[in-house]
């Protein structure tokens, strides 16, 4: 079995002398300065807040305006490419964004977003939020495979085509007993959500939201409890699913109240499948 881990550094979920449960981040030190950069398969890009990088004096060029998965317009700034320094090595960050710092960041010491699956293009990126670490690795598919497996022999791992076209962890699946959907599998989400076209059965029930976009909107829907999501032949449960409105190219985001406890490997590859370990169903 030929694996390199390439680097292996805890997830931290330690804010504001408390704790989160939905965002997964790393230590990282940018051009001397120490950050917190949250780790995110749903994210496309490399994202700094502009504040940090108008402190750092990095040269911020005005960007189109972008919307968040709230659909909430967004400002943003280019950087271009930006050195990154995570447990003690350097990496290049390319075509990173700037955008203005969302309400929690400052409060948090969060300097911005890493798009997993783009800060190491020819491996691997392991989330493993059951031991809360960030693994990098390198090797094929099989031996990644089977190195995981050996990792966490208590998971079933799931190996899931991802869908053309998308550079995020984007692959198929279903809540119960409905037909499968586009679905991200999104650590930078906080709740799990799918839309009324996935989810026609739904009906009414009380309003809640899933969580804010970086623009500060919220994402509102109808609160369901105890719903089931089948991806890959698996069956896990959901406690409280969100349905709610039209998503970007998508009817489903599995979010990080269920993602915790799991495993997540996503490639920068999109002809590699993401490789999901679950509890078995």
């Amino acid at each position: 079995m030929s694996v390199r881990i390439v680097l292996d550094v805890p997830i931290t979920f330690e804010v504001g002398g408390g704790r989160t449960t939905h965002a997964p981040m790393v230590h990282a030190t940018i051009h001397g300065t120490p950050t917190r950069l949250i780790v995110d398969t749903g994210s496309t890009d490399h994202i700094l807040t502009i504040e940090l990088a108008r402190e750092l004096g990095l040269e911020a060029a005005p960007g189109e305006a972008g919307i968040d998965s709230t659909g909430a317009s967004v400002e943003s700034w280019t950087l271009g490419t930006v050195g990154v320094e995570i447990g003690g090595l350097a990496f290049q960050l390319d075509n990173v964004i700037a955008i203005t710092a969302p309400g929690p960041f400052p409060g948090f010491g969060i300097g911005g977003i890493l798009s997993a699956q783009h800060l190491y293009r020819t491996g691997w990126a392991t989330l493993d939020m059951a031991a809360d670490r960030f693994v990098l690795l390198e090797g094929d598919e099989a031996d990644v495979t089977a190195w995981l497996t050996a990792q966490a022999p208590h998971l079933r791992l799931l190996s899931l085509e991802r869908l053309p076209g998308d550079s995020t962890a984007v692959v198929s699946a279903a809540v119960e007993p409905n037909e499968a959907v586009v679905t991200m599998l999104d650590t930078g989400g906080k709740r799990t959500q799918f839309t009324r076209v996935a989810v026609p059965d739904a009906g009414d029930g009380p309003q809640a939201s899933s969580g804010h976009g970086v623009g500060g909107g919220a994402s509102i829907g109808t609160e369901l409890g105890d719903r089931t999501l089948l991806v890959g032949g698996a069956r896990l449960p959901v406690q409280t699913l969100i349905v709610g409105p039209e998503m970007d190219g998508r009817d489903g985001l599995v979010g990080m109240d269920v993602l915790r406890g799991t495993v997540l490997t996503v490639s920068g590859d999109p002809d590699r499948p993401v490789l999901w370990q679950v509890a078995p169903s």
